[in-house]
Formats: C-alpha cells, structure tokens, sequence
C-alpha cells in the first residue's frame, strides 16, 4: 500500500483513573512484575493501567482478558501478533491507551512534575531549538514536547535516544488538567477518536 504523509487514520484513545477502584486481572508474571514496585500505590497504579490493556484489547479481540497474550519487541514494546496495534502510558494516577488497526502507534501522558527539569532532558535527546532559560516557552508547553518524543520513540519501537523514524506523525492529545499526553503513528497522521475511560 503506498502511504502518503497527507493520509489520515483513527486511533482509539482511552484515558484512565488509575485511582478508581476497579478488578484487577494479570498473569503471574505480571504479579510478579508488579510486586518488584517499591510503592504500594505504584503496585496498584501500574496494575490497574495493565488490567484496563488487557481489557480494551480482550474486547476487540472477542476474547478473555487473560488470554490476550503478548510478544516483546527489540526495544521492550508489547505486541500482540496479527492483532491490533497499541501502546499504553503512565504517569501519577493516569493512564492512556491508543489502539489502532492499520499502523503502528504510541502514546505517551506525562505529568507535569515542579522538579523534573525537562528542558535539560530535551537537551539530552537532541531537541537543540529550546529558547534560552526564563523565556520563549512555559513549561506545559515543553512538557508538551517531551510527550510528543516520547510518543514518537514509542510509535517506531526504539530506544528513546535514537534518532524518531522520519515517518513518524505525532499528534497532542486533550489530557487531564496538570498532564500533556500525545500520540504518533507510523505513515499516518493520527486522527484521535476518544473511546473515554475504562
């Protein structure tokens, strides 16, 4: 199929409240992964965004959540062969999932924390057009841009300081208050359809 930059293509979106209290669904290595969180608050967080997964994929492949049964890639990212493609991202008590048919996807939601210095860490990826110190861009909005690195180095699957796959089309996504969130796609521009929360 020949892809034009110009194409655009529907990726679902879920955001999740990790704090609300809901079932929780894992394998046992998922437990295990789990219960290596030093935090019981990170223990439960990262097991409900991994619970809400399994759930959204088990749906749209007519399925039980536990037999939704994930490969790794290269780099670490999940896949599920000849299913559909997602990616999910956490951060405080949110969550997002992007699934998508046609192309490879990532997102990415980042809480925007007071000590974290996130234009030296743009720096450190190679973003060299940040203004100087004190003016140019506010904070949400370099936030904002590491979320879209992110989502990008996700969408292709590699490590977070290699060069992004030049085909890699990145899109900022509505967040909660106090977050940025994005998502990429491999050849398409990404057309978010927001599914609401789990």
């Amino acid at each position: 199929m020949d892809i034009r930059a110009a194409d655009i293509c529907p990726v679902d979106i879920w955001i999740l409240n990790l704090d609300c209290d809901r079932r929780i669904v894992l394998t046992p290595d998922e437990e295990k992964r789990a219960a290596r969180l030093y935090r019981e608050l990170d223990r439960l967080r990262w097991a409900r965004a991994r619970t809400a997964l399994r759930e959204i994929l088990s749906s749209r492949l007519e399925c039980r959540p536990l037999d939704v049964r994930f490969e790794t890639g290269v780099h670490g990212k999940p896949f599920i062969k000849g299913g559909p493609r997602f990616n999910l991202s956490h951060s405080g008590q949110w969550a997002a999932v992007a699934v998508a048919s046609a192309a490879e996807v990532g997102i990415d939601i980042e809480q925007m924390r007071e000590r974290v210095d996130v234009a030296k860490l743009l720096e450190r990826l190679g973003e060299n057009d940040l203004p100087d110190s004190g003016s140019g861009e506010s904070r949400p909005a370099l936030f904002q841009r590491w979320a879209r690195r992110e989502a990008a180095s996700k969408t292709a699957g590699g490590a977070l300081f290699q060069p992004v796959d030049g085909r890699v089309q990145v899109k900022d996504l509505k967040a909660p208050d106090g977050y940025v969130a994005a998502v990429g796609m491999l050849g398409f521009e990404p057309e978010p359809v927001y599914r609401g929360s789990w």
